[in-house]
């Protein structure tokens, strides 16, 4: 990379790739940017042009793949809060359901190595409890929905504990999965079936 800019864009492209690679191999613990500087050929000078410390450069590559979900679960849940006030709680259209989880696998397997690092590499980083964020998001999500089934089924509240299982549920299926098929569509068909089981256990628990 002799004779290149510092801070051209194909530096940091490069630096973020040499990166991935090192976080793969050593997880973000044993990482380091020395290594990641000579695996990219560029000075250390180069990579604090760039990247704040080791956790903002972890953090650049797992961003676009949690910047998909999030837009993903974001689009998802506005469509259910839209539902249910509404007034279609009892109306709900379980395909809907079944393409946010399509979308969902699919992102995941798009982008399959910078999940395994999010879930597997990233002790130490800011990013080691992401699992537990995002049960967080489904939980409050999840709760909203409950109570709104629950009022139009005229059934009692589920209690906070079961509607956090649920939520831990849905996110485990999704790690269960990426962790366990390496096939796009062997997961797909997993997905699938675990979403008939989540949705079973969901109309159990809000039908009279």
């Amino acid at each position: 990379m002799a004779g290149k800019k510092i801070h051209d864009s194909e530096t940091k492209i490069h630096l973020i790739q040499c990166a991935k690679k090192e976080f793969m191999e050593k997880g973000f613990v044993g990482a380091s940017l020395r290594g990641i500087c000579q695996k990219a050929g560029v000075t250390t000078g180069a990579l604090y042009f760039f990247f704040q410390d080791k956790d903002d450069l972890f953090c650049e590559v797992v961003g676009n793949f949690m910047d998909r979900l999030n837009e993903i679960l974001r689009e998802h849940f506005s469509f259910e809060v839209r539902e249910m006030e509404s007034g279609k709680a009892k109306e709900h259209d379980d395909s809907s359901d079944f393409e946010a989880v399509a979308q969902v696998v699919h992102e995941l397997y798009t982008y399959r190595d910078e999940v395994l690092l999010v879930l597997t590499k990233a002790q130490g980083s800011s990013m080691e409890h992401m699992p537990d964020r995002l049960v967080d998001q489904m939980d409050e999500h999840n709760a909203f929905i409950c109570e709104a089934m629950c009022k139009a089924y005229h059934v009692p509240m589920v209690e906070q504990s079961v509607v956090h299982w649920m939520s831990h549920s849905q996110i485990d299926m999704f790690i269960f999965m990426v962790t366990h098929m390496d096939d796009e569509e062997e997961a797909l068909r997993f997905a699938e079936k675990g979403v008939k089981y989540l949705l079973a256990g969901w109309y159990g628990l809000v039908r009279p």
